[in-house]
């Protein structure tokens, strides 16, 4: 029979398993994996992306190149949604990369992130 501290160390150990991010290694390919709607892969890939990869000096079609079609694009951004969750009707959480343009070339890129309240 189990003791009390074992017990208490593999909760702690699942604990933290569960609660690690999962991470993984920026694909093009993967990255534009979904139903239009969802992208399995993007949660994982996006901190690899914007810290190994330079985004700032690039021009409007290498962005496309490298990250595909964004799903909201204006003269000034180009935003790809990463993750989200909707409750019928309503949204609950969102996060979004959002690239800033100015004359078709990237200045910055960001993640928005946002959770309603209920």
């Amino acid at each position: 029979m189990l003791n009390k501290n074992a017990i208490i160390i593999f909760c702690l150990l699942i604990g933290s398993f569960a609660a690690c991010k999962r991470t993984a290694k920026f694909d093009r390919d993967k990255w534009d994996e979904g139903d239009g709607l969802t992208f399995a892969y993007r949660p994982s890939m996006v901190d690899d992306l914007l810290q190994n990869y330079k985004l700032k000096g690039l021009k409007y079609q290498q962005v496309i190149h490298l990250l595909h079609r964004p799903q909201l694009s204006s003269t000034t951004e180009m935003t790809y949604d990463i993750d989200y969750y909707f409750k019928p009707g309503k949204p609950r959480y969102v996060k979004r990369l959002i690239i800033s343009l100015k004359d078709s070339v990237v200045t910055g890129a960001k993640i928005y992130e946002h959770t309603y309240k209920k």
